[in-house]
């Protein structure tokens, strides 16, 4: 009697078939490629919000001290200051739109050329910057709440989405603000060890690239379990702590496969970029890596909704089958 209730378990979630649903979701709902192009024009013909007036005193007692410019990264420091424009902080993480100029500043346009605001104390800095990563944290959870309803539904409900959205945003500040607890937890102890190495004049040598190293296994270690950490909030509804529950338990069940899908990612995403962003700032040929960059990086993220999806489908059979077994 207990054989007859047993039912046959879907296969585990495919690599290759969640890769390809995500690029047919994209090309089943192509407006969702217009968050990313939009935000990239936006970066690119839009004014860029400067810092470098309102760092100044900061940077000038940073270049008093001879342990800094010793190990020759105050030149840098300055020079990444200077080309920093505050917009591109509209890229939060984990939750954002996509943006292929988000990293790079602009310098040129094909029309006129750029437009510098400077802003001009560490106050007004620290407003704008909490305001700007606030609208991009608030687009980003509109921007995968759709990739999620499309991955999942095959189709867009943007009343809907507009409903569910301050019950998301919430679920994603606090998702955000764990991560970023646990990433500065991480954090601490390395940049003691960073700071120590310094002091004692090593210098950015060996020792101090080998702590680097350790940090980034450690960070890509904790990534894989919480990798699906946003997805439970878009598709079930979880809370914030379930979807994390969820995601670890979702990312051991199916580690290997789940490894290689955030290696696929990543590889295609950095890959694709060299090749997007091959045509100079002031070339029109930009607005194609543009294009094709806001393409892949939604269809990657519906891959991996996709994935998700099935995954806990086919976790779940499992589960009720080992129940069945057991009584």
């Amino acid at each position: 009697m207990e054989s007859t209730n047993l039912k046959v378990i879907s296969s585990p979630p495919s690599l290759m078939k969640s890769l390809m649903a995500g690029f047919d979701v994209v090309s089943n709902h192509i407006g969702l490629i217009f968050f990313s192009i939009l935000f990239d024009l936006l970066l690119w013909f839009g004014p860029q919000l400067k810092l470098a007036n309102a760092f100044a005193p900061v940077i000038e007692q940073i270049g008093s001290l001879s342990e800094v410019q010793s190990a020759g990264s105050f030149d840098m420091l300055k020079e990444g200051l200077a080309r920093l424009n505050m917009l591109s902080l509209l890229r939060t993480f984990p939750i954002g739109v996509p943006s292929l100029l988000a990293g790079q500043a602009p310098s040129k346009t094909p029309i006129y050329p750029r437009i510098d605001l400077n802003v001009r104390t560490l106050v007004d800095a620290a407003f704008l910057w909490l305001l700007i990563v606030l609208i991009g944290m608030a687009a980003g959870t509109l921007y995968f709440s759709l990739i999620a309803q499309a991955s999942v539904r095959q189709q867009l409900d943007y009343s809907q989405a507009l409903r569910n959205w301050p019950r998301n945003f919430g679920q994603v500040l606090l998702l955000t603000l764990f991560l970023n607890v646990l990433f500065a937890t991480l954090l601490i102890p390395f940049t003691c060890m960073m700071t120590f190495v310094l002091l004692l004049g090593m210098g950015l040598g060996q020792f101090s690239n080998l702590i680097v190293l350790l940090f980034g296994v450690l960070l890509i270690w904790l990534m894989i379990p919480l990798f699906f950490s946003p997805h439970g909030i878009f598709t079930g509804q979880r809370p914030m702590w379930d979807s994390i529950v969820q995601s670890i338990r979702l990312s051991r069940a199916t580690f290997t496969t789940t490894a290689l899908l955030i290696l696929t990612i990543f590889v295609l995403s950095q890959g694709l970029d060299v090749l997007w962003n091959m045509p100079q700032d002031n070339s029109w040929f930009l607005l194609v890596g543009i294009t094709g960059h806001a393409f892949v990086t939604a269809a990657l993220l519906a891959a991996t909704f996709v994935y998700y999806q099935s995954a806990d489908s086919w976790l779940k059979e499992i589960i009720q089958q080992r129940e069945l077994i057991q009584v």
